[in-house]
């Protein structure tokens, strides 16, 4: 293994046990302005990450290009560094009419549509949240009074959905998920395999059900629907950091107990 990894440019001893990761800059900036003293490696072009405290405790913030191709390269890499608890904070299009824009998702499970988790674990094996890492933001957020709702996402590589293909998968899993995002799958089928533990935080940007578009909050048009978005992830993120500090703290000393990341492949 080398000792600065290729796309983070990262070695032994630059990132936490915890990390926070994103596709977003403007979270990954949020999440770098609540850090004290942190300190930032550029990596590959799209890969870079910052690590300093918070109430004492390290963690680490990382960004990467959009796709759960570069959240595998990304992983890959944590892991090699010591990470053992990834939290991944992005958006995803809503597919059930209980949600609206800025509402906050925690993936429980992910349906696999994606290709990078076929290729870690057999499609058969479930991809799931570390349920005691979930529990323990969900309550976290709670106290700070942010609503959030848990549910399972369905992943695809695709950012852009085609109607067709949108409309005959609302038929086919809207009973089940009530997102559609990119990474889940991925994270927690890459965290299973390593040996981690993870959590999917998602923000809704977009709506199949109230019609608002992908990418629609990135657009001039969609200025409100952007103002939404980010009110949503600058409430979120200092609770989150300091939830993910909290985690660390209480898992110091304490004998690992199963979950998720206790399945041998």
């Amino acid at each position: 293994m080398p000792k600065i990894q290729p796309f983070t440019h990262a070695g032994r001893g630059d990132v936490s046990s915890h990390v926070i990761v994103t596709s977003l800059p403007e979270v990954y900036e949020l999440a770098l302005e609540r850090l004290e003293a942190p300190l930032e490696r550029e990596g590959y072009p799209g890969f870079k990450l910052a690590t300093g405290e918070v109430h004492g405790l390290r963690v680490t913030v990382a960004m990467r290009p959009v796709g759960p191709s570069a959240l595998a390269i990304l992983l890959e890499e944590l892991f090699r560094l010591g990470a053992s608890v990834v939290v991944s904070v992005d958006t995803a299009l809503a597919i059930a009419p209980r949600l609206e824009i800025g509402s906050v998702v925690l993936a429980t499970a992910a349906i696999k549509g994606d290709g990078v988790s076929r290729n870690y674990i057999p499609v058969e094996v479930p991809a799931i949240a570390d349920f005691d890492l979930l529990r323990h933001v969900q309550q976290t957020l709670n106290i700070h009074n942010i609503e959030v709702r848990t549910s399972v996402a369905w992943s695809l590589d695709t950012y852009y959905v085609s109607e067709g293909l949108l409309d005959h998968a609302m038929r086919l899993y809207g009973k089940y998920a009530s997102i559609l995002d990119m990474d889940t799958a991925a994270l927690y089928t890459m965290a299973m395999a390593r040996r981690m533990r993870s959590l999917s935080v998602n923000v809704v940007e977009a709506s199949a059900v109230r019609g608002v578009e992908r990418g629609s909050y990135l657009t001039q048009e969609g200025e409100e629907v952007r103002k939404r978005v980010m009110e949503t992830f600058e409430k979120l993120m200092k609770p989150l950091i300091e939830a993910v500090a909290l985690h660390m703290e209480k898992e110091r000393g304490r004998p690992r107990r199963m979950g998720q990341g206790e399945l041998t492949v």
